[in-house]
Parts: C-alpha cells; structure tokens; sequence
C-alpha cells in the first residue's frame, strides 16, 4: 500500500501532479495527441499494476506493449517518463528549500544539524565556548568535485532546474492575481526542457566537465560556503553571548577538483588540459574579486576630513598612482577627499589586469600586464590596509559586513579558486622511473631511489630523450609548477598515487617531481612543493595501509619530505574499488579498521593527518548515508576537524544544485564534522561492549566476504549474467562523461571493469546487487539466536557506524525491485537459476534488518524516503521496459545494420539517464 502523505508534505505532492500536468500539456502541444496517449497508457497501467487495482496488466503485458512501439514512439516514451524525474527531483529539492525557510521562520525551532542547532548540541554535551571556538578556528572541510561516467545531469540542465525551482517556490507566495502569470512562466521552462537534448549529442570533453564544475563553483559553492561560515558565526555569538570575529575571518572551507586533473585511467587528460583547467578556475575567481570591488567602491564612501587615511594607505596610494596614472587621471579630483575609494579603485584595475594576464595565458598569448597583482600575498596585503583603514575610522561593523567577505574569501581561495587534485596511477610512475633511472632490476628500486633523492639533481637530464609516455608523465608534473607559478603553491598541490602499494609508490613520484623542481631533498634543508598521497583502494591494501605509513614514517628519506611540508600528511582511502572487492559489510569494516589504525599511528607519530574519503554515489562505492549521518559513522578522533571527501555523480547536482540546498549541505557537513570532535559513541558502552562489537563485525566481514567471494571472484557466472542482463555496453556509448568504462588495457572480467559501472549497471535493472550482497547470509547467522538478535540491536542503537550499515542495507532494499530484475534476466537471457539463488540472499538481507531495527517496512522510520521510493515506482517501470525492449531489438538486429543500432542506442542513453535520475544513487 502507498505510504500516506504527512501533511508538511502535501506541496511537494502539489508541485510534482502539477509539473506532470504540465509536461503532459507540452508533450501534446509539441509532439501530437498519439505520443501524448503513448505515455499515458504506459504511465496509467504501471501505476494501477503498482496500486493493484483489479484488471491491471502484469508486467509481461506492459512490456508486449512496449515491443509494439516503434522506436520513435519509444524515444519519446523515454523522454517524458525521464524529464519527469528530472522535474520531480526538482520538486524535491525545492521543498527541501521549502521546509529550510520553514525552520528558519520565527520562533521556529532550529533545524537539525543547522548551525543553530549544532550549538545547542554542543552545550548539552558540555563542551565549553572556549573548546567549541577552537574547534571552529580548526576546522579544515575540503568537498572535492569529480567528474565521472555515470553523471547523468547536463549543466545545461542545471540552470533550466533552478529556475524551475524558483517559479515553484514563487507560484506559492504570489497573490492571487499572479498566480497564472507565474504558471505560464513554468511552463514556459517545461517547454525549453522537452526541447533541450537530455543527454549529449557527443561525449564530452574535459574541459566541458570543467565548465560544469566551475559553475558550482560560481553559482553556488562560493556564495554556499560565505553564508555556511557567517551562519556558523552567528549562531556561535547567540549560544554563548560572545564574539565570532575570528572565525569570520577564518578558512573553514575550501573547495577541490579532480576534474582536469585526475589522469588515471584517463587519457584525455593532459598536462596541457591541466593548466587550461587551473587557468579557467583562475579567471573565475579573479572575475568574483572583481565585482566585490566595484561594490566596495560604490559604497565605503569614508571622507579624508572625517577619518584621516593611515600612513601605509597615503603611501601605497602613491606608489599606485605610478602604475596606473589612467585611473589616477581618471579619479583623483572626485575622490580627492576619498581615500579609500581611490585606493579600490586602483585595486579594481589591478585585479582586471590580472584577469587579463590569466585570460591571455589560457589563450596560448601571455602579454605583458604590468598593473598585474604577481600574486594573491599581494593582493592579501591591499585589503589589510583597507581594513585597517576601516577599524581605525571606526566602521568596525561596517568592516564585518562589507570587507570582511571578501577577505574572507581570498584567504580561503586565493587566484585559484578551485584546489586542483592530481592523480595517476603507481605503475604509471613504476615504468616511468624506471626509464629515468636507466633501471633493469626491479629488486633496486628502493636502494637506488633513495640514494636519488638524497643527490643532488643532474641538470643534464632536462634534454636526455624519453619515450612519450615518460615526458608527459614529466610534463605533467611540469604543469604543476606552471599552475603553482602562476596562481599560486595552494592551486595544485596534491598528487594522488592510485593502487599505493608500498612505500616507494611515493617515493617514485617524489622523484618524478624532483625532475621540475618541485622537490630538493638533497639540500640542507628539505624543499617540498607538493603533497605526495597514498591512495589505499583495494581490501588487501586498506588491511595493509597502516604497516606502508608506519614504513614511510621511519624512512629517513621520506622524513625529510615531511618536514619540508610542516609535518602533515594527506592518506585517501576508496570505497569503490574495496567495496567492489569484498561487497560492502566487508569494506565498510576494513575502511573503519584503516581510519582507526592510521589515526593511531599518526598520534603517536606526531604527525598531523588527514584523512581524504573517496566515496561515490551509490551504497556499493560509500554513499548512500545522509552526510550527517555519514560523518557521525567515522570512527571517533580520525578527523581532528579535518577532512576532504569527494563529491561525485548525480551527487553533485542532488547536493549542490539549487544555492539554499548548497548552503544546507555545507551546514551539514560542518555540523557532522563539529559533533564527531566533542561525541564518542565509547562513552556510552562498557569497555567490555567495544571489543565484542568489534569481534561481532570481525565474524559479519569474514560471512559475507565468503559468500560474495564465491559469487563475484571464485566464478565467472555472476559476470556473465551481469554483461547479458545489464545495459553495461550501453553505458559506455551514453557519451555522460570524458572517462572510460573500463582500465585501459584491462581484462574483460571482475577485474577489468571499475567499480562505477559494476554498480551502474546492477543499478540499472534495479537488483542494486553491490549493496546487499553477502548481508543476508551474515546477518541472518548472527541473529538465529535470541541474544545474537539482542547483541545487534544494541550495537545498531549504540554505534552509528552499524546504524548507518543498517540504514545503508535498508535503504538499497527498498529501491531493489526484484520482479524487474526478473524480467530483465528471463527476457535478456540471463541465468534464472543464479538469479533466483541472489533473490533468495536479497530476501534474507530484508528480513534481518527488519528485525534487527524493529521495522514492519523497509524505511519506516525515514517516511520522506519511503514516500519518495513509493511515487518514483510506477514512473520507473515504463522506462525499465523501454530498456529491456530495446536492448533486445538491438541484440536481434542483423549486423551491419548501424543506422537502426545507433537509433537505439540514442533511445538506450536516455532510458540510462531516467533511471539514474528516479533512483538517485547510481554512482
């Protein structure tokens, strides 16, 4: 049965029967009344077979319909049912904006994990101001963008999707008589998305992914991040009555790419990308700072004969005026008595200036700009004299909501924006090094590495001959210190070695740096331009990476490296790869086991560390969780108020996409990564407790390994059935992003494939597979017994890591439908055997965590999800049958027949993109 409508929700419902209505409107205006009952019949019956109204038609009897359908028709069937879940996530997210401003009404109580709220938790449990301010001024949170081949969203789309939202929200509150006006507008904008392509005509490039993150960065994540950190402030100064000045001008939050810079498995990304990447960010900023300045100069109107000007304001004017007489022409009479509209004026010319420079550089024709701040130290120093200025006059409050934004900001995101990430893979860097060393054993790797790094470089080998894939591995490395000179060391200071194995996968690249002067650690005093990171994705290498960290500690050569980068060190875990490995209870446990080892070892090391997330979208790469509820699963003390996590998929645009559900998300973050600093779920248990928890999920890993083992590695059957039954093929002509499906040069198994397509696909037929798998078998052992029922209902009430396994399992079975997955094994011609075996461990998944969380239904205690998964259902369906039909005409087409196989193909993306966007964590 439908799960009832709570009444906060009913606009939500409002808005989503009235953004059907209208696209059924558009789609008869635009593509004819047959097309328009196409889509009504199918949307009628899916939702009477889901209802069970009598006479409805099975799913067999939808699908004979569908293979009925030319394919014109199917096209459009697609579009409609896949444009609505764009419309209805829109919906969403808007009443998500809906009940913020609800909370933020008068007298309301604070929403939780907002600021406000966050403060009065962090009293209750008994922090002091004086903790909480440190904490606060600690903070380092580090969202990072990457692009990958399951995003579904168009940027295109993303505008067309806000303005949407705001006609929703406007359509609520406008009077009466304005009501219509608004509609009109609204359809208007369902008019342009029914004729704006959905997916794209051609794959895009990276440089189209780095516009798409660059409009985050513009639209929403800058502003996000200034009313996340002013809302924090305030909050702080109402619970404790006492100022939040230096946490105003703190650097809480900074924002990182991978997009342009991750060239593992990418060969798209070069180092010449790279550079047009940090230069494009670059301009983006420098562009912000800009228009701040014009309003600063339109309004800090302080007369000369009120406030006098400081001394270091009269002086730097002078030396501005030498560089810039045009503007000094052009201002010194009407602010003669204006000092310090003059002086931003001259800054205003001189961030354009430096705009220019940048602008011209990406354009491949750097001019001389000599008005040009050389960097962002400079700059830095304009706007202190400013505000020195300011305070000095007096205008203290004036500073705090004029200036300091802006200040704020530069100190957070200098001349570039984005923190670029550079990554590539530890072979790449083996066969490099290798060459460079004129290597042929292996076994000398370590000896002779390090003897390297402690000589003196050779100048001579800059123009020795190397094969193309080692100078451009050099290259790369050279962009780095093109993107450092230019915007500056923070720009792109962080290189990632995929598939870290041992110590010397860092050393490696320390060499390889070594070869553009990033890096001297031969010199009395070690210099160090880059963070070199371990990335530990597999199990057997999340088991191992506390004894490769403790090597590299005692390595005297690496020592020095940390020293020369003021003894910090970044480690990225991934959740893909492990979690592909060993299903998720087992990677989820070995990632807890690696933060609480690696967190150990560095306290005792002395050595500050930061832990980098790499999750994904769905249940099977990490995601899955509310953030809140995410961060509070970490393991207590591995944060130490710092972390970085990824940000990826059709994540980005769910989180990120309207500005109020940006500063939500940020709010979140920060309220999460806050309370795990002052709450540690080992208070509230024995000793005794602990250990039997941990020796529980010891036994949970050990179970559900061994059945997804046998499943996933120790046979090659669920393969098979997973590239016969899954649009897996189709997936990498979807033309969503720059990055292949598949390692390059890997093999066509397990192995071969990446952890994202391998739950894109099982997504796909919605068996959501990668989530549950090995969970039945595991839990349904622990709980055969009365107390081992009771011992997991106290873990899951006591320790948010098992709850937000439990929540993460129950979830993914909620959005499993097995009838569907059914139909496309039995109609594609998978194994129904091996099937019916997987349904068999979907179903004791279901009823362990029912028990276990005391549920009737799946979801019972999220009623918004369980909503959502119950009005997303029967608009699914249409398109899971559109897929099934489709890729069966398709594999039954004659060969050679391209055309009728690539206008399949063009219907096949778009039923991929409908599904990702109805079920939300695909990636």
């Amino acid at each position: 049965m439908p799960v009832p409508t709570r009444k906060e929700d009913l606009p939500l419902h409002d808005d989503v029967r009235w953004l059907a209505g209208a696209l059924g409107r558009v789609i008869q205006r635009l593509e004819g009344m047959e097309a328009f009952d196409v889509v009504e019949r199918l949307r009628s019956a899916s939702r009477a077979r889901r209802h069970g109204e009598p006479g409805s038609p099975s799913l067999d009897d939808l699908l004979r319909e569908v293979d009925g359908l030319p394919v014109k028709q199917c096209a459009i069937a697609a579009r409609a049912f896949t444009l609505f879940f764009l419309l209805i996530n829109t919906a969403e997210q808007t009443h998500r904006v809906r009940r913020r401003n609800a909370y933020l009404g008068k007298g309301a109580e604070p929403q939780p994990a907002s600021a406000r709220w966050t403060m009065s938790q962090l009293r209750k449990l008994g922090a002091s101001p004086d903790a909480i301010e440190k904490a606060m001024l600690s903070l380092d949170i580090r969202p990072v963008l990457t692009a990958h081949p399951t995003e579904s969203t168009r940027s295109t789309l993303l505008g067309l999707q806000a303005r949407v939202a705001d006609d929703l929200l406007a359509r609520e509150s406008a009077p009466a008589d304005q009501v219509r006006l608004v509609e009109q507008a609204l359809e208007g904008e369902v008019e342009l998305l029914w004729l704006t392509s959905e997916v794209r005509q051609d794959r895009p490039s990276v440089l189209d992914e780095v516009s798409s993150a660059l409009w985050y960065l513009e639209t929403r994540l800058l502003d996000a991040g200034a009313q996340m950190q002013q809302a924090l402030a305030v909050a702080f100064e109402e619970e404790f009555s006492r100022s939040a000045d230096s946490f105003r001008l703190a650097v809480p939050l900074r924002f990182g790419t991978w997009v342009g810079g991750d060239r593992d498995g990418n060969p798209f990304v070069t180092p010449e990308i790279t550079v047009a990447t940090a230069r494009r960010a670059s301009h983006l900023i420098l562009g912000r700072y800009g228009v701040a300045l014009e309003d600063l100069t339109r309004r800090l109107s302080l007369s000369a004969a009120i406030a006098p000007p400081t001394p270091a304001l009269v002086k730097s004017l002078e030396h501005d005026q030498k560089l810039l007489p045009l503007v000094w022409k052009k201002n010194r009479k009407r602010n003669a008595d204006e000092p310090l509209r003059l002086k931003l004026s001259f800054m205003s010319a001189r961030i354009e200036a430096t705009r220019r420079l940048v602008a011209s550089r990406d354009a491949g024709r750097a001019k001389k700009e000599p008005a040009a701040y050389p960097d962002v130290d400079t700059f830095e120093k304009d706007l202190v004299l400013v505000r020195e200025y300011l305070l000095g006059a007096g205008a203290e409050q004036a500073c705090r909501t004029t200036l300091d934004p802006l200040y704020s900001a530069v100190r957070a995101h200098g001349f570039h924006g984005f923190m670029m990430d550079l990554r590539d893979h530890s072979q790449v860097h083996s066969a490099a090094v290798k060459e460079l060393l004129s290597q042929d054993d292996d076994d000398a790797d370590g000896e002779l590495l390090r003897s390297t790094l402690l000589r003196k470089r050779a100048p001579s080998r800059k123009n020795r001959k190397l094969s193309t894939e080692t100078r451009q591995v050099i290259d790369t490395f050279g962009a780095i210190r093109t993107i450092q000179d230019e915007a500056g060391q923070p720009a792109a200071c962080t290189y990632i070695v995929s598939m870290t194995r041992s110590p010397d996968d860092l050393l490696k690249v320390l060499l390889l740096a070594r070869e553009t002067e990033l890096v001297d650690l031969a010199g009395r005093k070690a210099v160090s331009r880059l963070d070199v990171v371990p990335l530990f994705e597999t199990l057997d290498d999340l088991e191992k990476a506390a004894v490769v960290m403790r090597s590299l500690l005692d390595d005297p050569v690496y020592a020095r490296q940390l020293e020369a980068r003021g003894r910090r060190q970044e480690v990225m875990i991934g959740y893909s790869d492990s979690g592909k490995d060993a299903g998720m209870i087992a990677a989820s446990w070995a990632l807890y086991r690696a933060q609480e080892s690696l967190a150990d070892l560095f306290r005792e090391a002395g050595i500050e560390l930061r832990l980098f997330h790499g999750r994904g979208g769905s249940v099977g790469r990490g995601g899955g969780s509310p953030v809140y509820r995410a961060l509070a699963a970490l393991p207590p003390g591995t944060t130490n108020e710092r972390i970085k996590i990824t940000e990826q998929g059709e994540i980005v645009s769910q989180q990120f996409g309207l500005l109020p559900v940006a500063e939500r998300t940020l709010e979140v973050t920060t309220a999460g990564v806050l309370l795990h600093e002052f709450s540690d779920w080992r208070r509230k248990v024995s000793p005794k407790e602990v250990v039997d928890f941990s020796d529980v999920m010891d036994r949970l890993s050990t179970q559900s390994r061994a059945v997804y083992d046998k499943l996933v590695h120790e046979n090659d059957a669920l393969f098979r059935l997973f590239r016969v039954a899954t649009p897996i093929d189709e997936l990498a002509n979807a033309r969503f992003g720059s990055r292949p499906a598949y390692r390059p040069g890997a093999t066509a198994g397990i192995e071969g494939i990446r952890a994202i397509p391998w739950g894109f696909g099982w997504t796909q037929i919605r068996l959501m597979l990668t989530g549950w798998l090995g969970i039945g078998t595991a839990l349904g052992d622990a709980i055969s017994t009365r107390d081992g029922l009771r011992r997991l209902q106290r873990m899951a009430s006591s320790w948010p890591f098992f709850d937000d396994l439990l929540g993460k399992a129950e979830m993914v079975c909620a959005k499993t439908d097995v009838e569907i997955a059914q139909t496309y094994v039995r109609h594609l011609g998978g194994d129904v055997d091996l099937l019916d075996s997987l349904v068999g461990e979907y179903q004791r998944a279901v009823e362990a965590v029912l028990l276990i969380r005391g549920h009737r239904r799946l979801l019972d205690d999220s009623p918004v999800l369980q909503s959502a998964i119950d009005l997303r259902n029967p608009y699914v369906d249409p398109l899971s049958l559109l897929q099934v039909s489709l890729l069966r005409r398709k594999r039954g087409q004659a060969k050679g027949d391209k055309r009728g196989s690539e206008e399949i193909d063009e219907v096949l993306a778009t039923t991929l993109s409908g599904i990702a966007q109805a079920l939300r964590n695909t990636g």
